[in-house]
């Protein structure tokens, strides 16, 4: 199985896959320094994009320098991320995919701030990265405070 990456319709460059891909195929691990949220948050404070995988109850993130951090967000996705008890991410599929296909995983953003469009272009696209859950409670806060209440994180 090959990957490689290049222009995406999604968001700038994506990873496709050069050859066909089995349903439950373990693909690549999301690697990088890990370190803490709140250095991660200093890190990134102006910068307007991350490659941040938050590990566990979130408190320690994967800083993304691999061929994974190019596997963008899709609400309709061909792969999913798994946290194994060794608290590695492994990207996986979850369907069988085509070659040329890109890859693509639901980020279920959970904290942060801003909007975090999704342009994955899918049917039944929620509009925004963060989870379902998240959605919901980003607008229980908002009714509850009469102001929009966002977050971001993946």
């Amino acid at each position: 199985m090959g990957l490689i990456i290049r222009s995406s319709a999604i968001h700038a460059a994506g990873c496709y896959t050069t050859a066909p891909i089995v349903k439950g195929t373990r693909l690549i691990e999301y690697t990088g320094p890990r370190i803490d949220k709140d250095r991660a948050d200093e890190l990134y404070e102006s910068k307007p994009y991350t490659y941040l995988f938050g590990l566990g109850d979130g408190e320690t993130v994967i800083d993304g320098h691999c061929m994974a951090m190019f596997i963008n967000h899709s609400c309709d996705p061909n792969c999913e991320a798994e946290e194994d008890e060794e608290s590695r991410i492994w990207i996986s599929a979850i369907r069988d995919i085509a070659p040329e296909e890109e890859l693509t995983y639901d980020y279920h953003l959970y904290d942060g701030e801003g909007d975090e469009p999704c342009f994955c272009g899918a049917q039944q696209c929620r509009g925004t990265m963060y989870s379902r859950e998240e959605v919901k409670k980003q607008t229980k806060a908002a009714k509850k405070n009469g102001a929009g209440s966002k977050k971001k994180g993946r």
